[in-house]
């Protein structure tokens, strides 16, 4: 298997998990630099142009407070925003990789790890990164990103998907929160694969909802948002053993979906955002908020079904006429199932 073309930073205080981190992740990435502490990051950061950097929480004897890593965390996203970063972290510190997760940090993996598990946390980072680049025009790309910070509003059509795990309280009660969200870290690592090679971009995550966005004309296009979910439905079904074996857990999800006109633009002084704002994502969410009173795992307005170009493969259901609490119209759902998805 060819190696991905990324530059992979490591730094940790002790030489052995360097070694260990080195000599698995090369097999796997063609470059994979090292340092034992933070006291050369501006050099690395000047001479380099990191896709990944995987820093330990601690790094002066005696310390666990994690305020080391943390600061790095923060130099790091301030000098070089494009570089994903993973914290490594003991299991008894995982708190302070929330509190990590909270400031920017993209993944953390828990020491000592699960070799598969480490690639493939980087190997997520790394691939979102990688769409991320590619969805801001970078790459093959002459639109300007709807990610620059000094536009103004401007109004833009995009297809919204919001995505929820089902029974997410009970499913929380039963493993207790630092499991459950190991989870959601795994369930939303497994999905980002099939949300970029369908041309989506993940807006945001909300608890245990992810919004998947599309510019529309991508989004039509091959019908990708359509696909996005059935992708994600098939990975999910190919893990099944892993979430049961991990956490006696096979969890399953619904989506909702619809497309229009949204407002787009910066809010924000110590924390600037790109949001997007409009009929169409409260419309989203409320479609998505109807699938298990119809007991379906997937709805679609029918505006957005009007659009689509589907295949043979597709075979859409009306739903029927429902009213949606503070809309004056009433909308028509759809549900959709795909000949060859593990749903069907």
């Amino acid at each position: 298997m060819p190696k991905e073309e990324a530059k992979i930073l490591l730094i940790d205080d002790d030489e052995d998990i360097l070694l260990a981190a080195k000599f698995l992740l090369k097999k796997h990435f063609t470059t994979i630099v090292t340092a034992g502490g933070p006291d050369t990051i501006n050099e690395l950061l000047t001479t380099n142009d990191f896709n990944i950097a995987l820093l330990d929480m601690n790094y002066t004897t005696g310390a666990t407070s994690g305020k080391e890593g943390l600061d790095l965390l923060k130099k790091i996203k301030k000098d070089s925003p494009s570089t994903k970063v993973i914290m490594m972290t003991a299991y008894g510190d995982i708190d302070l990789a929330i509190k990590a997760i909270k400031e920017g940090a993209s993944d953390f993996i828990v020491k000592p790890w699960d070799n598969a598990k480490l690639v493939s946390t980087v190997l997520a980072a790394y691939k979102k990164g990688l769409s991320a680049f590619q969805n801001d025009g970078d790459i093959g790309n002459e639109q300007k990103p709807d990610n620059d910070y000094s536009k103004p509003f401007s109004e833009v059509e995009r297809v919204f998907m919001f995505l929820d795990l089902r029974s997410s309280t009970t499913i929380a009660e039963k493993l207790g929160h630092i499991q459950y969200f190991e989870l959601l870290n795994d369930f939303f690592r497994d999905i980002a694969e099939p949300i970029s090679s369908n041309k989506g971009q993940i807006y945001q995550y909300v608890g245990d909802e992810v919004v998947v966005s599309w510019p529309l004309e991508d989004g039509l296009s091959d019908a990708n948002c359509l696909q996005c979910f059935f992708d994600i439905v098939n990975k999910m079904a190919t893990l099944t053993h892993k979430y049961l074996e991990k956490y006696a857990v096979n969890p399953s999800f619904k989506a909702g979906m619809h497309f229009g006109k949204v407002s787009t633009g910066t809010v924000g002084t110590l924390k600037k955002e790109i949001i997007y704002t409009g009929d169409v994502l409260n419309t989203a969410s409320r479609i998505e908020g109807l699938c298990n009173k119809h007991n379906v795992d997937l709805l679609l307005s029918k505006a957005l079904v009007d659009v689509l170009q589907l295949n043979n493969d597709y075979l859409p259901k009306r739903i029927g006429e429902i009213s949606l609490r503070g809309k004056s119209t009433e909308i028509i759902l759809f549900t959709i199932e795909q000949r060859n998805s593990k749903l069907a």
